[in-house]
Formats: structure tokens, C-alpha cells, sequence
């Protein structure tokens, strides 16, 4: 692979190098499964370990023995009790493992990336009508590649942040999430289905064991997911769907730098102001979809036809207003380390009423 880069701190830099990069990986996996006689208790244990050629520390099997195990017991009268707990282990991204400067590996010190995984849950049944269960999990981060160029975790850097993993990184950041799922089903067959979902939860990182946890960018904090169908005399059904999110964190733009012409032209995109990490949230957002099902059963298919109305309040989703140059320079008569643009931002929001008709044919 062959990359070009064009940085700017306080003057342009240009990162231009070839990679070729061949992983050898290996790996071993044992696993056992238990069930008592009359099916009330189960268990499962696993081990599994990875190692690869990249480095010395990766080729070590023992540095990425990963334990799991999960067990499950039924209480009776339809309550039953499950928990699950495991160690797992991932590769950094290979824009990472294959950075390089002056024609040498940079990122050589990095570790797979490790999370422990806790989860534990109550559920109850009314035979196959109504389902009711509630868990709860924990999972911890560690070895997680920090920027060092900005200081924050690889895992952080969302969507907007561009191609993540080609510079210099360390395994040093850490991370948690926690949080609780409930989830309800209730049938009567041929005539109504029901299934929701409520998850409250938190996600955060640091840089390294010392330092205070900050939000990272997939903290939306809530989902909720409600769905039904009713089912109509002479074939005709009836469904919605509910679907709420909570706002996302965004990091605020660094104005005074986007803005200089000397450090717009290197990269063409503002630049982040990372003193101020995740310090704005977006709005939550909330979606209704309707549809209406009529089946016609001949003799050797059946005809289905639909409406499908996808967003029926119009409802948009709001993202962070990008920061975008127009061109102009303000202030032409100085120094070129000095001369900014006139800057501009553009709205990004979306979301609009997308009505569907449809034919389906069985046979």
C-alpha cells in the first residue's frame, strides 16, 4: 500500500511511505459445554489464545489467553437466571500496524486491544405470550492505541474524523461502558405481536490509568425500539415502529486554525479543537413508521401488497454544523503564515416522510 499525508501543527508536513504488510496469525480455541439431567442448569467454558508475527509480543500466546464462560439456570414457574463473563482480544487497525516513518515501523509497541466482558440477567416467560427479561452488563477496555499527536483513543475518533490509525499510537488508553437492557415480547398468535427494548447506558475513556474519564462518541446514553402488528379480518394487518436514540457528543470546531490558509489547504476540512473533547451533545431523535399489509391466497401463490411509511412526523436528525472555507481571503495584505479565509458553516440536518408501495409474490 502506498500512502500520502499532508499534516499541519504549526507548519506543513508531508508523511509519504510504501507499506507491505504480511501477518502470519495462529491461534488456539478449547471449549466445553455442561447441561444437568433435566435441562434446569447449563454451562459453557471456553479458552481461546492469538498471537501473529507483527512483533515479539503479539507472537506470545499467553500475552492473549482469552477465558470465557456463561452459565444459566431455570427457577421455575418460567423465571430463569442467566450470567456470561469472558476476556477477548482484538487486532489494532492495520492503518495502524502499518505506519511508518523515514522507512520504519512506527507503532512496532502496540498490543492487541483487550476487553472484559460481565453481563448478568433475570427473564421471565407466560409460556410463548408474553417474554419479559432484564440484563445488565459492564465491559472494560484496556490497550486501547492513543494518538499522541492529540491524545485521544483511537476508539473515539467517530465518522467525521476521517481515516483513523496512520500515525504514531500507544496502548495506553483504557475504557468502560455499563449499563441495563430491558425487553418485553407479548403475542397472542394471529392477532397481535408486540416486542420492545429499553437500553440505558454510558461509554466512556481516558488516556491512561491516571487520568479522568471523558464521554466517548458513542455515548448516545439511551435506544428504545418499539414495534407491533395487529392482525385484521380478511388478511389485512396493520404495523408500526418506534425508534428513539439519544444525542450523540461532537467535539467543537477549532475556528482560529481551520481558518488559517496555510493549514486549510493542507488537509481541505477543519480541524478539531481537542482541548474541548466532546464538550457539545446533539438533540435525541425519535422515528415513526407505519404500514399496511393485505394478502390475497389463490391456489398455487400468495399475493401480498403494502404501504410502508417511513418517518410519518417528518421528525430530522441533527448533526453538528460543519465548518466549511469559502475561498476569500480576509486579510490578503499579510504574511502568508498569517492570512486566513473567511469561514462559513453549512447545516446538516435530514429526515423527511419516505412513503413505499410493494408487491410480494409467493409460490
Amino acid at each position: 500500500a502506498c500512502t500520502f499525508q499532508r499534516l499541519f501543527t504549526d507548519e506543513t508536513l508531508l508523511s509519504d511511505y510504501r507499506t507491505r504488510l504480511g501477518i502470519v496469525g495462529w491461534g488456539l480455541f478449547a471449549g466445553a459445554d455442561y447441561a444437568s439431567e433435566d435441562k434446569r442448569f447449563t454451562a459453557s467454558l471456553g479458552l481461546r489464545a492469538d498471537g501473529n508475527d507483527y512483533s515479539p509480543r503479539m507472537a506470545r500466546l499467553w500475552h492473549q489467553l482469552s477465558p470465557r464462560a456463561s452459565v444459566g439456570y431455570r427457577l421455575g414457574r418460567g423465571w430463569s437466571l442467566s450470567g456470561s463473563a469472558g476476556l477477548y482480544y482484538q487486532l489494532p487497525p492495520y492503518t495502524a500496524l502499518g505506519f511508518k516513518e523515514a522507512d520504519a515501523w512506527v507503532n512496532k509497541s502496540l498490543h492487541y486491544m483487550r476487553v472484559g466482558a460481565f453481563s448478568a440477567g433475570v427473564g421471565w416467560r407466560l409460556r410463548d405470550r408474553l417474554i419479559v427479561s432484564v440484563e445488565g452488563f459492564y465491559k472494560l477496555y484496556g490497550d486501547i492505541p492513543l494518538s499522541v499527536a492529540d491524545g485521544i483513543p483511537l476508539s473515539c475518533k467517530g465518522n467525521d474524523y476521517g481515516v483513523v490509525g496512520n500515525e504514531e499510537l500507544r496502548s495506553s488508553a483504557e475504557g468502560r461502558s455499563y449499563g441495563v437492557e430491558a425487553m418485553a415480547r407479548w403475542q397472542i398468535p394471529g392477532k397481535v405481536n408486540l416486542v420492545g427494548s429499553v437500553t440505558l447506558f454510558r461509554s466512556e475513556y481516558r488516556r491512561d490509568s491516571a487520568a479522568p474519564y471523558i464521554v466517548s462518541a458513542w455515548d448516545s446514553r439511551f435506544v428504545v425500539n418499539l414495534s407491533g402488528t395487529y392482525d385484521l379480518p380478511r388478511s389485512w394487518s396493520v404495523g408500526a415502529r418506534l425508534s428513539a436514540v439519544g444525542g450523540t457528543p461532537y467535539t467543537s470546531y477549532d475556528v482560529g486554525k481551520s481558518s488559517l490558509v496555510e493549514a486549510w489547504n493542507v488537509q481541505g476540512r477543519p480541524y478539531y479543537d481537542y482541548a474541548r473533547y466532546n464538550d457539545g451533545r446533539l438533540d435525541a431523535f425519535a422515528q415513526l413508521d407505519l404500514r399496511i399489509d393485505k394478502t390475497f391466497y389463490f391456489r398455487h401463490c400468495m399475493l401480498g401488497l403494502y404501504i410502508d411509511l417511513q418517518n410519518v412526523t417528518g421528525s430530522k436528525l441533527r448533526q453538528p454544523d460543519v465548518l466549511m472555507s469559502t475561498g476569500v481571503v480576509e486579510n490578503p495584505e499579510a504574511p502568508a503564515a498569517e492570512q486566513r479565509y473567511r469561514m462559513k458553516y453549512i447545516r446538516q440536518e435530514s429526515g423527511t416522510l419516505i412513503p413505499t408501495l410493494g408487491i410480494t409474490v409467493e409460490f
